[in-house]
């Protein structure tokens, strides 16, 4: 007997539910929207700006034509770590090729920076 009355309470509950949502849902809706706070805006650049400052970056560094001065050479260098480092928090991962100085650290740094994004779906090297 009990079990009977507590279905028909279940049932009576539910219906009531599902007719309260069909009624007033989209009016709830409005409510949590107008209360929730709005969403946070990112952080740094999109992605795709990342990658493009990243691909125009990485050619510069590749082919610099001859008599480019050593200087123009390590600020075009230095531009594109800057631009790895960028990318690297956008995807999630440390950043760790701006602590280190210039030299062959560094260098070796940069490579596996470079693989980490790419395993992380950034493309940005262009096939030779």
């Amino acid at each position: 007997m009990l079990t009977g009355v507590l279905g028909v309470v279940a049932i009576t509950a539910m219906l009531a539910l599902v007719l309260w949502v069909v009624f007033y849902g989209s009016a709830a809706g409005i409510f949590v929207r107008r209360h929730l706070p709005p969403p946070t805006e990112p952080a740094g650049p999109p992605i795709e700006q990342i990658a493009a400052d990243l691909t125009r970056l990485r050619e510069a560094t590749l082919s610099s034509p001859p008599g480019t001065s050593h200087v123009r050479r390590v600020a075009t260098l230095a531009a594109y770590d800057d631009a790895l480092a960028r990318a690297c928090p956008a995807l999630g991962l440390p950043d760790t090729l701006s602590e280190l100085p210039l030299g062959t650290d560094r260098e070796a740094e940069r490579l596996r920076v470079e693989a980490l994004l790419e395993d992380a779906g950034l493309r940005f090297t262009r096939p030779r």
